[in-house]
């Protein structure tokens, strides 16, 4: 692509650049303000050992981390994902998404929720939500269970407001950008290559066309009379004032030679 030549053409017609342009900053600016979020908010919580398993290290939970712990975890991460839970979340109102992980930082078993949505308030509430499902799902798996032999779990930090994703919030925006920028550039071009065409074919409709010379058809060669036709008469009409005794003595003379010539007779 000749950047020299697309410039020229953006200015040869700067109006119609000039408004694609003003119009792509105002779908970026309306793509910014109609899509809303995505905000996230997160929590993490912390699973402790029971008060049974807490005994040999002086009823100190946070002494107590074992794999039993982390594999608890596991299993009520996986409880609160089931479709189930979801589907029952969302019918009390909290249908953002939302996701459960092992903490990749942390060396005990602590669980990171995070939810997504559009708006502040809803990923707040759906935060929350999952967060309080998460120590109501291990409270039903040791229900059968004295209270010292439960574990027991703390959140251990809690989001206090919802946060803008200001990556993901861009996307709609650098899109249309792309678009609009593409579009900047093509169209003017294509114009400038439909003026250019009109105005090439008005240049050859106005053009004389070149006169074509023909040659006239020759006149064939005169041949001699033969000698049968020397004793046909003559098939001359007389002309306008032409008398017809002058072309009666033509036709005797001619028949007079004639008949010299066959008779072989000089006189």
């Amino acid at each position: 692509m000749d950047v020299s030549g697309a410039l020229h053409i953006l200015r040869k017609h700067w109006i119609l650049t000039s408004v694609l342009v003003l119009l792509t900053l105002v779908g970026a600016w309306q793509a910014w303000v109609k899509f809303q979020g995505p905000y996230q908010s997160a929590s993490q919580v912390s699973f402790l050992a029971s008060q049974q398993t807490s005994k040999p290290n002086g009823n100190n939970p946070y002494m107590s981390f074992d794999d039993p712990l982390s594999t608890t975890a596991d299993i009520v991460r996986r409880e609160v994902l089931d479709p189930r839970i979801v589907a029952a979340l969302a019918a009390h109102g909290f249908k953002d998404t939302y996701d459960i992980q092992m903490d990749p930082l942390g060396t005990g078993p602590i669980l990171d929720i995070t939810a997504t949505g559009p708006t502040k308030a809803g990923v707040m509430a759906t935060q929350a939500a999952v967060t309080a499902e998460v120590q109501n799902q291990l409270q039903q798996l040791q229900t059968n269970l004295l209270p010292k032999d439960q574990i027991t779990s703390l959140v251990v930090t809690r989001s206090d407001k919802a946060t803008l994703l200001i990556s993901k919030k861009a996307r709609p925006v650098v899109a249309v950008l792309v678009v609009g920028l593409i579009l900047t550039l093509a169209i003017p071009q294509m114009v400038d290559a439909i003026q250019n065409r009109g105005r090439n074919r008005r240049k050859r409709s106005n053009q004389r066309p070149w006169a074509r010379i023909e040659t006239p058809p020759t006149a064939p060669a005169p041949t001699a009379p033969s000698y049968s036709d020397l004793g046909r008469p003559s098939q001359l009409t007389p002309t306008v004032g032409q008398r017809a005794e002058t072309n009666g003595r033509v036709e005797a003379e001619t028949a007079n030679r004639h008949g010299s010539t066959s008779s072989g007779v000089d006189f």
